[in-house]
């Protein structure tokens, strides 16, 4: 019996050695599945809400003052829907959502989720025109973040070009 490679313990121990390594396959996919659904489904957020910023909002004059934020069902920075900003709406969203205001109802009212940060600046030939590149910084940088979806858009203000980037982080 000495000398046969398909002897039975070779056999067992084979069987043992594939039942791990699938064990092993199929927990590394399951983890990994996991981690991008967590991943996808604030990068999913971050597109609703850059798309919702692209709106009048609702009631579409929401920053004029005349409205508690209590009445205001969605937050809006656009003119209508033709992606041109309003910037008097940038500047109210920009002061209400700074962390020592309404940090907190913003971020309900954007359904964020947790921590957001709104970034709208020129295009790189804009800001070589000698103006600052930023137009508004909203909300809380994400500084030292440990997970953190972005969603980019385009817009017009005044009629030149700007992006805007919604940060979701954690």
């Amino acid at each position: 019996m000495k000398g046969q490679y398909f002897s039975f313990d070779a056999i067992i121990a084979t069987v043992i050695m594939v039942l791990a390594f699938s064990s092993l396959v199929a927990y590394w996919y399951g983890a990994q599945s996991v981690v991008e659904s967590r991943t996808y489904s604030r990068l999913a957020d971050a597109g609703r809400i850059a798309e919702s910023l692209l709106s009048p909002g609702s009631p579409s004059d929401w920053a004029d003052g005349q409205h508690d934020m209590a009445d205001v069902r969605q937050i809006g920075i656009a003119t209508g829907f033709n992606n041109e900003l309003d910037l008097g709406k940038v500047g109210t969203l920009e002061y209400i959502a700074s962390p020592e205001r309404y940090y907190d109802g913003t971020g309900n009212l954007l359904r964020a989720g947790g921590n957001y940060f709104i970034l709208i600046q020129r295009t790189a030939t804009d800001a070589n025109a000698g103006e600052s590149p930023i137009i508004a910084q909203i909300g809380k940088s994400p500084i030292n973040a440990n997970a953190t979806a972005v969603a980019n858009r385009g817009a017009t203000l005044n009629g030149r070009p700007v992006s805007i980037r919604v940060f979701l982080w954690k």
